[in-house]
């Protein structure tokens, strides 16, 4: 029966796929980054300079070449410091260092790639303990940063590589950065760390007024780093936890597209979407295709894409990779047709092209009547097709939009 068929050529396609192997290649940066040896706070983030990837560690700042298979890690600079991230002017490099309670020197800066550096913390950052959390670059001027704190000091910018700095807002986000096609766009996302309340606030001009998008979200679902639209500078994602935000107006108005199943939380279906989506990408050649990373709280590391722009999420796939309760993804970067993954054990290199196959597949169909022709996914008979999407019918995938 055609039906048995498909069934048995999709499972046939699915165990095939599972006998290939991990997803998640590692490529042996050799230190465990993880937040608990520095503190809660501590999110190393990586950066892509040609084909040199650099990665910050509670060891210092260390780098590989990815053109070179073979190539091993280097240790370039800030020797034996724990970075949270860092930015680059030429040979200048200004380094966000992670404070653990006792240190005040949070921003080093280095004239010679790292080999040495001073410390030019401002008075009024010293004494907040591990309070901020990233650097982020202005796209097209190198002096102006953002820095944003978790708790107590607010959000800040310079225009001086951080030499002096002004406060743009009270706000405590997690995520902060420039929109890269209009970077007078300033947002900060995360949530309220006391009772994890959606916080989302958007300033048109430069930072000197704000507007709070946070009503629109729904409560007690961050929302975290944002992804823009490489060629539509009005359409922005996002993750959150168990969804998805989008808007196609620069940040006016949001919907969210909720990942799992509140009426059947426990339908281990819609488990697969339990996790914090942290970090979000539009496929560098094809904006059609998104990628979502986080984390599982029993130890998995999930990935997800939609191939359809963001519309609808193709089953996440996840791997476990250490036996610790966690493994807390701090960065998500591209490299030409590979996707990078900092996590606290290593950096993984991930196939974009395994990862679309795997979560796309068919995994089974669990009807054998042939008069049922139209599935999900997840192989599930459909009656009607109510939202667009990739759906199985009559034994093909079709695009719904």
């Amino acid at each position: 029966m055609k039906i048995q068929k498909l069934a048995i050529l999709a499972l046939a396609s699915f165990v095939t796929i599972a006998l290939h192997g991990q997803l998640f290649h590692p490529l042996g940066l050799g230190i465990e980054a993880s937040r608990n040896m520095v503190g809660e706070w501590f999110q190393p983030q990586m950066h892509i300079e040609g084909d040199i990837l650099y990665a910050c560690t509670n060891q210092g700042l260390y780098s590989k070449d990815l053109s070179n298979e073979g190539s091993e890690w280097q240790l370039v600079g800030f020797e034996g410091i724990p970075l949270q991230d860092y930015v680059r002017r030429g040979e200048d490099i200004l380094a966000l260092r992670h404070c653990y309670y006792v240190h005040s020197e949070f921003l080093l800066l280095s004239h010679d790639g790292g080999k040495t550096y001073e410390d030019i913390t401002p008075a009024f950052f010293k004494g907040r303990g591990y309070a901020f959390l990233s650097l982020e670059q202005h796209p097209t001027d190198p002096n102006t940063l953002l820095t944003s704190s978790c708790y107590n000091c607010g959000l800040f910018l310079t225009t001086d590589f951080g030499q002096t700095w002004n406060k743009l807002a009270d706000y405590t986000p997690e995520y902060t950065g420039f929109h890269p096609l209009n970077p007078d766009i300033i947002y900060e996302s995360g949530g309220e760390h006391l009772d994890e309340i959606t916080d989302l606030h958007i300033s048109y001009d430069g930072g000197h007024t704000w507007q709070n998008r946070s009503s629109q979200l729904p409560h007690y679902r961050e929302i975290y780093r944002m992804a823009f639209h490489p060629t539509q500078p009005d359409k922005w994602i996002a993750g959150g936890y168990q969804c998805v935000y989008t808007t196609n107006d620069n940040g006016q108005t949001w919907d969210t597209q909720h990942l799992h199943d509140y009426d059947n939380p426990l339908n281990p279906l819609n488990e697969d979407y339990n996790a914090p989506w942290r970090y979000a990408a539009y496929d560098n050649e094809n904006t059609d295709i998104v990628y979502m990373a986080g984390s599982s709280y029993n130890g998995y590391m999930k990935l997800m894409c939609s191939t359809d722009g963001g519309m609808t999420w193709n089953t996440p796939y996840q791997e476990p990779i250490k036996t610790t309760p966690t493994e807390f993804v701090f960065d998500m970067k591209q490299y030409g047709d590979k996707l990078l993954i900092y996590s606290q054990s290593d950096v993984y290199m991930v196939s974009k092209a395994d990862l679309i196959e795997q979560t796309t597949s068919v995994r089974s169909i669990s009807s054998t009547d042939e008069s049922s022709t139209l599935f999900d996914l997840q192989g599930r008979r459909l009656d009607r097709i109510t939202q667009p999407g990739i759906y199985i019918k009559d034994g093909k995938k079709i695009a719904v939009k």
